[in-house]
């Protein structure tokens, strides 16, 4: 896959540039490394900021097209980005990361889009206080008590604060059929 790539980004470079190849593996810059991926000069230059992107001359950031397909620009995302995935504004986000729900690895594109996938479906089986509520039958002050108290286990996320499979547990426990 990662040869179709390369094979893929030299036949695109080489139709950006005009002309043919003339070495295996050419320097090419942040600008074209954009263009290539798709994605704005911005997003290049911060990772290679960040350090996730190796440039090979500081003074004009040019890389390897080796090193840009084998990066993958596509595995980081920045806090707008990852909160229209977790449905959630900056601020969300960056909420998630002080808690520890996200690691955050650099200013401009701090998130990796692995880790923020997984966290996206993990949070659609957390509830909100007043679902959770709901579905145990009583108030939200009961389901934050039972939250402070050990009762329910808090997911360090202040918009989806329970684990929905505790729910049966809670349930189950208060219709005794578990000691």
């Amino acid at each position: 896959m990662v040869d179709e790539l390369v094979r893929e980004y030299r036949a695109r470079l080489a139709e950006l540039l005009g002309e043919p190849l003339m070495v295996d593996d050419p320097l090419i810059t942040t600008a074209q490394a954009a263009v290539l991926l798709g994605v704005p000069p911005l997003r290049v230059a911060g990772l290679i900021r960040a350090g996730h992107l190796p440039a090979r001359s500081r003074a004009h950031r040019r890389l390897l097209l080796s090193d840009v397909v084998q990066s993958g620009l596509d595995r980081w995302m920045s806090v707008t980005e990852a909160g229209v995935v977790l449905g959630v504004g900056d601020s969300g986000v960056r909420r998630m990361i002080t808690a520890g729900l996200l690691r955050a690895h650099g200013k401009l594109l701090p998130l990796r889009r692995t880790d923020v996938e997984v966290l996206a479906q993990l949070r659609e089986g957390w509830l909100t206080l007043s679902t959770a509520a709901t579905k145990l039958g009583v108030d939200a002050l009961e389901v934050h008590q039972m939250l402070r108290t050990g009762v329910l286990t808090h997911t360090c996320d202040v918009a989806r604060p329970v684990y929905g499979y505790e729910l049966s547990r809670v349930l189950a426990v208060r219709s005794g059929r578990v000691a």
